[in-house]
């Protein structure tokens, strides 16, 4: 029986489609044996093994992938192209045709008029012209979709030369406005019965393979006029992918995910615009730089790979040196396994041109913001608003990061964030240190340029019994954080109700306003740009009648009623404002001193002296 198949051959069984691999005996057993590769690498049973002797290679690498069938198996019927697009998109019509034709030739009575399918719709027949128009339509189809259909070729078996020249010219007659084809998930091997199926198409822009499994590259075919290739799940190597991208001379954009791909040495096509390489096995940018030379590339994907550096040990040497055309203004590096911020900074020198970053998913955003002997807090994993700052604080250039378009003012929160978390690392270590630690933060001194530099109290040294002031002897402010009745009721409509109105929490004076924000925006469940603190001094100043803080409401304006607070809003604020004046016996007025904590790097400590040991702090809702 083997004179009927031959390696390489793809067949269907019971519709899970494989490719023949072995044709013979296996020891131990009687007969011949079909080994075959399935598409599904799930569904085998071995590698191409059988009791430690290896009979066929897969081009899978997963350990299921093979199994042997015997060759009397029943396979499924192959079909041809154009045989595949009239079982779609005509064959109830064609059917309701060939038997009123019948009745004809017989010449027996054609039925009234009747309501028949097409494409699952009801359509009204009015005799032989109607059906002839319907099949007409099939001459303005635009996009066809023939994934699983078990099309083997340009026809189901192999012909003579003259039979393939009356296929292709029947193909161009029948579909000639197609602009988007795909062929996924087939019995395709052969890249001449691609060929001559998309040869007739003139108008065809979209070619997709994906799930099919190609023999090898034959450098004599071109493919005109093809803009967009999908190759996902091909099998196809990095140098046949490379190899027949230039058979493509007008390829703009090109996808092969899901190809086992763990490097690119070839060169691809320098037309290609847009690369999608996921879900393959990168596990570095190094592994990759011959994309580098792509010129007009604007958008790379990498998302599912395992990329973990820029190179191999994300240590980059003089051979490692590269750096991607000024083009490239897109790149989707998430999900990967990206865990330093060296890789972060890397991208400006790598990526010139990059406006756009896709980067979430990564392990790097499981870790903390910095370690407890900077922070003085638990390393619990940055949050999602951290990472973002973060992130973008780190590339001068971004525009949007992870499809959010970054305005002026996260820009401007993110680097300052940025900045006095460089303040505090230099500060928790001597000044000895400053050199390698500002060499991962390349951005610190135009930083400092744009926003000054932040205060640095550095490590004190223990042997001249100074006091550490990250040490557990370390001075601490008691602070308490309240919210007014006005503001807790503004935040609770607006959010939800606040599990405490009050919170005394002991902060060193090194943390800068950020910090304390971040700390305050945790208690009460508020976003850390949504409020203000007001600190609440204990002393007191003399003030005129007219400097009294309170929102009074002048007489004069009754002919601006627009400006007017409701009587609800303005004894809500002559309550709180009732705590802050006082009237002495002689009737001479004071107001109680305040001073906002004002968003910057400064440590808390800038506002306190050294005797302070407590705090009252109003947390308004802004």
């Amino acid at each position: 029986m083997s004179h009927e198949f031959y390696e390489g051959q793809r067949l269907s069984f019971d519709g899970a489609l494989c490719t023949v691999r072995y044709i013979g005996k296996v020891e131990g057993t009687t007969g011949e044996w079909l080994g075959v590769e399935w598409d599904d690498p799930t569904r085998g049973k071995h590698s191409g093994e059988h009791k430690g002797v290896k009979y066929f290679q897969c081009k899978s690498n997963h350990p299921t992938a093979g199994s042997f069938v015997r060759p009397s198996r029943p396979t499924a019927k192959p079909r041809g192209f154009l045989e595949a697009v009239h079982e779609k998109y005509a064959s109830e019509f064609e059917e309701e045709l060939a038997k009123s034709k019948q009745k004809e030739v017989a010449g027996a009575a054609v039925p009234p008029p009747t309501q028949i399918r097409f494409n699952g719709k009801v359509v009204e027949e009015v005799g032989f012209d109607k059906i002839r128009k319907k099949l007409a339509e099939l001459q303005e189809l635009r996009i066809i979709i023939l994934d699983g259909l078990r099309i083997s070729g340009l026809l189901a078996t192999d012909v003579a030369s003259e039979q393939r020249e009356e296929a292709i010219k029947e193909i161009e007659k029948t579909c000639p406005r197609i602009v988007e084809l795909d062929l996924s998930r087939n019995l395709l091997r052969r890249w001449i019965d691609v060929r001559d199926i998309c040869k007739p198409l003139k108008k065809i822009k979209l070619l997709k393979l994906n799930g099919n499994r190609f023999e090898g590259i034959n450098t004599e075919l071109t493919f005109e006029r093809i803009l967009e290739l999908h190759l996902d799940d091909t099998l196809l190597t990095s140098d046949e992918i490379a190899l027949l991208s230039h058979q493509f001379p007008s390829l703009t954009s090109l996808t092969a995910s899901t190809n086992l791909i763990s490097s690119f040495t070839s060169t691809l096509s320098p037309t290609i615009k847009n690369l999608t390489l996921e879900t393959n096995e990168i596990s570095s940018l190094f592994s990759i730089r011959s994309l580098a030379s792509l010129p007009n590339l604007d958008h790379l994907s990498l998302r599912g790979n395992e990329i973990c550096g820029v190179s191999p040990s994300d240590t980059p040497g003089e051979d490692a040196a590269f750096q991607f055309s000024p083009t490239l203004r897109s790149l989707d590096i998430s999900r990967n396994n990206i865990n330093s911020w060296s890789f972060v900074n890397a991208l400006p020198q790598l990526f010139p041109g990059l406006k756009s970053l896709r980067i979430s998913d990564n392990p790097l955003y499981d870790q903390p913001v910095a370690p407890s002997n900077v922070t003085n807090l638990p390393e619990k994993p940055m949050t999602v608003e951290e990472a973002f700052m973060l992130t973008l604080a780190r590339l001068r250039d971004l525009e949007s990061l992870n499809y959010s378009k970054i305005t002026p003012q996260e820009r401007t929160n993110g680097e300052l964030y940025y900045l006095s978390l460089i303040g505090k690392e230099l500060s928790a270590h001597p000044e000895s240190a400053e050199k390698s630690i500002l060499a991962n933060h390349p951005r610190y001194s135009e930083l400092c340029r744009l926003y000054g530099e932040p205060l640095i109290r550095r490590v004190l040294d223990a042997s001249k019994g100074d006091v550490n002031p990250r040490s557990v002897a370390a001075r601490l402010i008691r602070f308490t954080f309240y919210l007014p009745a006005s503001s807790l009721q503004s935040s609770t409509s607006e959010s939800g109700s606040h599990s405490r109105r009050q919170h005394t929490h002991e902060i060193p004076r090194t943390f800068d306003v950020y910090r304390v924000k971040a700390i305050v925006s945790r208690v009460f469940n508020l976003t850390p740009l949504g409020f203000r603190l007001i600190w609440e001094t204990e002393e007191w100043d003399p003030v005129d009648e007219a400097d009294t803080g309170l929102d009074e409401w002048d007489s004069s304006d009754d002919d601006e009623p627009d400006t007017l607070e409701s009587e609800n809003q303005r004894l809500s604020k002559d309550v709180i404002a009732s705590d802050r004046v006082m009237t002495r016996e002689d009737g001479n007025k004071f107001v109680k001193r305040e001073v906002e904590l004002v968003d910057s790097t400064r440590q808390v400590g800038y506002w306190f002296n050294d005797d302070l040991k407590e705090a009252n702090v109003r947390v308004e809702v802004i």
